[in-house]
């Protein structure tokens, strides 16, 4: 075909002819939109700070920062490689801060249960029906990380007085909770990540994590995202916004 002697020519002449899919940049796009889309509430609550809970190589700061152009953000991942990720991106998402530990109720040394698919890397050990949904998080090895209580490390962050904060640790939240009570009170908004179905060892689920913040004055508004099964189409985890109302 007259398509293939024109590529074979100018291959010869030493340049390389690829065709770009419209149809797979569109898909992107529109999947960036998409996820734009979904967190809009951060320009309705327009924030001083965002607290970045589970960073991983900072996605959710990516899109803090298109959403946001001047809040800072601050981000807490405790996986090594990962937060190197996240350090290179520094100056793109500036003013940025990061904090190479993960929160919990207690301060100290644990280990992490890291996954070959590192956002589904947890301190719970992984369930069946993780592996079952999403078959590439199969392996999973130890690393040892820094563990610290969010009201410890507060002082130090001079937080504003109109704050946001994402909590994304897989199924770790109630501990990020009780470890941060005195500081996520204060919180406009808290969007918390919760397991409807048994997906990791001890995890924090809706009932949990709504008793709590409740509790603290906030009011549930819903879910800003949520992880549905291929397999049988229940939700399986869930991203849930509380607002501070007292």
């Amino acid at each position: 075909m007259l398509r293939g002697k024109i590529r074979k020519w100018l291959l010869n002449l030493g340049w390389d002819v690829r065709r770009t899919s419209s149809w797979a940049v569109h898909k992107r796009a529109e999947v960036h939109r998409q996820e734009l889309d979904k967190w809009r509430i951060l320009k309705t609550l327009s924030p001083e700070a965002v607290l970045d809970i589970g960073a991983n190589t900072g996605q959710f700061a990516e899109l803090v920062r298109e959403l946001l152009p001047q809040v800072r953000i601050i981000s807490f991942e405790p996986l090594q490689d990962c937060f190197a990720k996240l350090q290179e991106k520094k100056q793109q998402l500036a003013p940025h801060d990061c904090y190479h530990c993960a929160l919990g109720a207690e301060n100290g040394k644990h280990i992490i249960h890291r996954n070959n698919f590192t956002p589904s890397s947890s301190l719970l050990e992984m369930q069946s029906r993780h592996k079952e949904e999403l078959p590439r998080t199969e392996q999973t090895f130890p690393e040892e990380i820094q563990l610290r209580r969010l009201d410890d490390l507060a002082p130090e962050l001079t937080l504003p007085e109109n704050f946001f904060v994402k909590i994304d640790v897989q199924g770790y939240t109630a501990p990020v909770l009780h470890g941060g009570e005195q500081t996520l009170r204060k919180a406009a908004a808290i969007v918390a990540e919760v397991s409807l179905q048994p997906l990791y060892s001890g995890e924090t689920r809706f009932a949990e994590a709504y008793e709590i913040l409740t509790s603290w004055g906030f009011e549930y508004r819903g879910n800003l995202d949520q992880w549905i099964s291929r397999k049988d189409a229940r939700i399986l985890q869930c991203d849930c916004l509380f607002e501070r109302v007292t």
